[in-house]
């Protein structure tokens, strides 16, 4: 009964950390994206979803468009474990009026994803 429960506990923490792992990995290929090459004028205006994961961390959001600018940046689902502090990085993109913008700090992971989910939305 107790080398069950050890076998158990041990299982649980080896797949704990291949799940982070995974998202050092997705996280770090995100980081490659060249979101320079985002032309906004190019983007009719509207409303854009767009989706990006890294191990446990999942974004969705809608992107709104309007005359060349982000006009705004709706977050509809930020699954993460320590990364809300980068949602504030939604501000910095429109200020910006680019995804090509620093991480949050203690949230680089969430943050990747966030730029990758507009890039995503915009880059269809």
């Amino acid at each position: 009964m107790i080398l069950s429960a050890a076998m158990a506990v041990s299982l649980l923490l080896l797949l704990i950390f291949m799940a982070f792992m995974l998202a050092r990995v997705r996280t770090s290929e995100l980081r490659e994206n060249n979101y320079s090459e985002l032309d906004l004028s190019q983007v009719a205006a509207g409303r854009y979803l767009g989706e990006e994961f890294a191990g446990l961390v999942k974004v969705r959001l809608e992107v709104t468009v309007g005359d060349g600018e982000i006009e705004g940046i709706d977050i509809l689902l930020h699954r993460q474990i320590r990364g809300k502090a980068a949602e504030a990085i939604v501000a910095d993109i429109i200020r910006a009026q680019s995804v090509n913008v620093d991480a949050i700090s203690g949230a680089t992971s969430s943050s990747e994803v966030i730029k990758a989910a507009v890039y995503n939305a915009l880059n269809q």
